[in-house]
């Protein structure tokens, strides 16, 4: 009798637990669609802050440049349009115009009209008469094409919003503000500054651009994550400030258009879906504060292709629905042959002693055996290297022979890479100041005696990271360091390179590889070199990021990238930067 007990007691208890599952197993099927919700809203939200980083960088240049441009105006006549304006706005494709006047209404302005310049003076306020005018086309220098002659309409600069809200400024800072739109357009944002001369009997002036922000590269889209993205910027009111509509995407497009109406009519800053044909596209705003002004900015993304992030959760799912099946059938078959529990629990117990042996010997030669992974791969490297470097020697001087030698440097850098890697303690939380410490120094000695005269800097800020994020990120600092050490110094006065990690914001890092060498052209980006930036930036998207260059006084290459694996900031008692100077 209590046999049977016994085994009722475990058929019920057997059945209760297949039921839990099967319910767990339901929940789990039916919660997907919540789950993508979630993952839409965080895609959303990744893509708001490299899109707010994005205009903060663009708000910081343009009042950079007017600070430049307003310490560097002496006299407001002719010499500033031709001497200082106009060189300005053929390399500034934002600003649209530039405005200097003074507090007795005298205004100067150069407007940029398609191919052609409009130059126009206002006296006194256009108290004795309206605006002067004058039409100029551009090459490398103005030349006057139509005029002058006499604007339709009298001007006076004091009563614009601009000129008023520089002279609120009480920390003569720069200030943005909304120019109002014209007929069946789009309102423009203006940046105003306030001069003030040493000389008390001169009048202060007030110098403006008005700036387009469709025509900038920092609202380029292609370091989205997923896929490029529709980027909208919006006044307090709903009007369009500025668009990136997908980059000849079609439906992100039309899904951009449809969010801007749609948001023009809620206004709400909870996340919104539209459709467009059969496809779902999510719809997130933000505020974005500017000095006084309240702008909004608005992303929109594909959700449906958010599916590629659930697969490995579908098949945990389905692989689950198996392995229940298949428990039924054993816990049954089981039963059925009335197998003693207690052989099964010693069994059980012996095969979990066995894996913990096992687990437990695993655990001790995983290192090693990691270790000796990259030191293979190092050394297959070096044999493909030592290949490419046979092969060249049977070729000419020339062309195909420098692309052979190229490739082989570059395999050798990935070498190092492995090799440096392997040489580190710890491969889970890898110590990016010495790994990145290690690398350059082995890449100086790499490309002597170019570098012999060139010093590095070294700060990482504590980051430590996974193996395989810091293998990529391994692979950009060489190309960019070799890069700076190949074509930045081309004299014996060396110089100086600069290598900075910090953290951003949550997840987000960047990586920065500065210079102080001769720059980098438009033309040398599309020479030998476009190889190599172009591996940058392939690494960069991989890495769920972005990759920019500026040039000013050398180059800054910058890497925006997310710790696929964030391992936790320790601290060091070693020193954070390290140089050397040959």
């Amino acid at each position: 009798m209590s046999k049977v007990r016994s085994g009722r007691t475990l058929l019920i208890s057997i059945v209760g637990v297949l039921a839990i599952g099967a319910g767990l197993l339901l929940w789990a099927i039916s919660s997907m669609q919540e789950r993508k919700s979630a993952l839409g809203e965080m895609a959303l939200l990744r893509t708001q802050q490299l899109v707010q980083l994005r205009l903060n960088g663009l708000f910081s240049e343009m009042a950079e440049d007017i600070r430049e441009e307003a310490a560097a105006i002496e006299i407001s006549d002719s010499t500033v349009v031709f001497d200082r304006w106009y060189p300005l706005l053929r390399t500034h494709w934002p600003i649209l115009s530039i405005k200097l006047a003074n507090e007795v209404g005298d205004e100067l302005a150069l407007i940029r009209e398609d191919s052609t310049f409009l130059v126009t003076r206002t006296a006194a306020g256009s108290v004795d008469g309206p605006p002067i005018l004058m039409r100029y086309t551009g090459g490398q220098r103005l030349e006057v094409t139509e005029g002058p002659w006499l604007d339709h309409e009298d001007n006076d600069p004091r009563e614009r919003v601009w000129f008023s809200k520089a002279l609120e400024e009480s920390q003569n800072e720069p200030c943005w503000t909304l120019r109002p739109p014209e007929t069946d357009g789009d309102p423009m944002l203006q940046v105003s500054y306030l001069i003030r001369d040493e000389n008390p009997d001169r009048p202060y002036r007030v110098l403006m651009f008005t700036v387009d922000l469709t025509r900038s590269s920092w609202l380029d889209s292609r370091s989205a994550a997923l896929t490029r993205p529709g980027i909208l910027l919006l006044d307090d009111e709903g009007r369009s400030l500025g668009h990136v509509r997908g980059q000849g995407d079609e439906q992100v497009e039309a899904a951009t258009d449809l969010a801007e109406k749609a948001w023009q009519t809620k206004k709400t800053f909870a996340p919104f879906t539209v459709q467009v044909g059969d496809q779902q596209f999510g719809c997130s705003f933000m505020q974005y504060p500017l000095n006084g002004q309240q702008l909004n900015t608005g992303v929109v993304l594909n959700t449906d292709r958010l599916i590629d992030w659930l697969l490995p959760e579908w098949r945990v799912l389905i692989a689950s629905a198996v392995f229940l099946l298949v428990l039924i059938t054993l816990l049954t078959w089981a039963y059925l042959k009335k197998r003693s529990s207690d052989e099964n629990l010693r069994k059980q117990t012996r095969r979990t002693r066995t894996q913990e042996v096992k687990l437990a010997k695993a655990l001790g030669e995983r290192d090693v055996l990691n270790r000796e992974v990259h030191h293979r791969v190092k050394n297959n490297l070096q044999v493909v290297s030592s290949l490419l470097n046979l092969q060249a020697t049977r070729l000419e001087d020339g062309a195909v022979k420098s692309e052979f030698l190229r490739g082989k440097r570059r395999i050798d850098t990935i070498a190092l890479v492995h090799h440096k890697l392997y040489g580190l303690v710890d491969l889970r939380n890898v110590d990016l100041f010495r790994f990145f410490t290690d690398l350059v120094k082995a890449l100086a000695e790499m490309y002597l005696p170019q570098s012999r005269q060139v010093s590095f800097e070294v700060n990482t800020d504590h980051t430590k990271a996974d193996q395989d994020t810091a293998i990529e990120l391994g692979i950009i600092l060489c190309e960019l360091v070799s890069n700076s050490f190949q074509h930045a110094f081309p004299y014996v006065t060396g110089g100086h390179v600069e290598i900075r990690v910090s953290p951003m914001d949550g997840d987000l890092y960047r990586l920065t590889v500065k210079d102080n060498g001769k720059g980098i052209t438009d033309d040398a980006r599309e020479g030998t070199g476009k190889l190599g930036l172009e591996i940058v930036e392939a690494l960069s998207e991989q890495l769920d990021g972005s990759f920019h260059v500026q040039v000013d006084g050398g180059v800054l290459f910058e890497v925006l990238f997310r710790m696929r694996h964030p391992s936790p900031i320790l601290p060091d008692t070693d020193r954070e930067v390290a140089g050397t100077e040959e």
